[in-house]
């Protein structure tokens, strides 16, 4: 008896010792991939072999594991993507202000130095009040595109009528307009309604029809029409102006994006990048047809129902 005691003392410890052995291997292991894959992820290897199909403990903290890196690489991403275009804001901002700051100090320097007739002062003085309000507008604009990256502009949809709309938007553009005599005509029913923000879609109309009186010459024509699709209400805004080249149809949306020929023109280029943000918040879309030398066609897309 004494004897099948002390064989099972002996095959006990046995076992004890061989488990031990699998367990301390196991762990070794476990820890040497765990930290292989740790220190992968520190040195911020893009591509990391995560073992999740071999033993089951291990399997599961390594599919922890890569849903851990996958969620940091995406911020990581997400923050370069971030400060990128933060540095491309600033690049912009500092190219717009340094013109009109480096024409009015050129403007005072020449009131300064000079003893210029009455006439000549004024028209200097008028050529700084210009430059003046561009600052001003450039101002606003940025306000407005910070609170847009910010989440600060909050639009309000909702289902009301389009003519409100419209003609608050023509009584905006409507000095400039007349200042041209350029001929502007409304189509649009009483009945129609979209789903809209009237402050910021007002916003985003604005900057169009702004747009559409800047670049149509004296005694031009816009017409502003309305209908209704199957699942958007349409206004399109046409002119008879100079035209956007085919190439440029994205561009004019990208913020602060001016062509060539037109930087003798008042703005900044931030109108239509707003216009098309604003419009996106609220699930629609901004659609461009144009010809050079014929005119542009600009439609807003806005929802018909919510």
């Amino acid at each position: 008896m004494e004897k099948y005691i002390l064989m099972a003392g002996i095959l006990c410890l046995l076992c004890a010792g061989l488990g031990f052995i699998v367990l301390r291997w196991y762990l070794v292991r476990y820890t040497t991939s765990l930290t292989r894959s740790l220190d992968e992820m520190i040195e911020g290897k893009r591509e990391i072999i995560f073992d999740e199909e071999n033993e089951w403990l291990m399997s599961k903290v390594q599919v922890r594991l890569r849903q851990l890196y996958e969620i940091l690489q995406s911020r990581t991403e997400q923050s370069r993507r971030e400060r990128a275009e933060l540095e491309g804001i600033i690049s912009d901002i500092s190219h717009q202000v340094k013109t009109p700051l480096a024409n009015i100090r050129m403007y005072h320097a020449i009131l300064l130095k000079r003893s210029l007739p009455p006439e000549k002062q004024a028209q200097f003085l008028h050529l700084v009040d210009g430059q003046v309000e561009k600052l001003d507008s450039l101002m606003q604009s940025m306000v407005e595109m910070s609170q847009m990256e910010i989440g600060m502009i909050c639009t309000k949809p909702v289902r009301q009528p389009l003519p409100p709309l419209i003609e608050q938007a023509v009584c905006q553009i409507a000095l400039k307009a007349e200042r041209k005599r350029i001929d502007i005509q409304v189509e649009c029913e009483d009945w129609m309604q979209a789903v809209f923000d009237l402050k910021w879609t007002l916003e985003a109309l604005g900057n169009i029809l702004d747009n559409a009186v800047k670049y149509t010459g004296e005694g031009g024509k816009i017409k502003i029409s309305a209908l209704v699709t199957d699942f958007f209400v349409r206004i399109k805004v046409s002119d008879n102006g100079k035209g956007i080249p085919e190439s440029q149809y994205t561009k004019v949306f990208k913020r602060f994006y001016r062509a060539a020929d037109v930087q003798q023109e008042e703005g900044v280029g931030v109108g239509l990048f707003l216009a098309q943000e604003i419009i996106r918040m609220q699930k629609g879309y901004i659609d461009l047809k144009s010809q050079v030398g014929a005119g542009s066609e600009f439609s807003i897309n806005l929802p018909a129902e919510i």
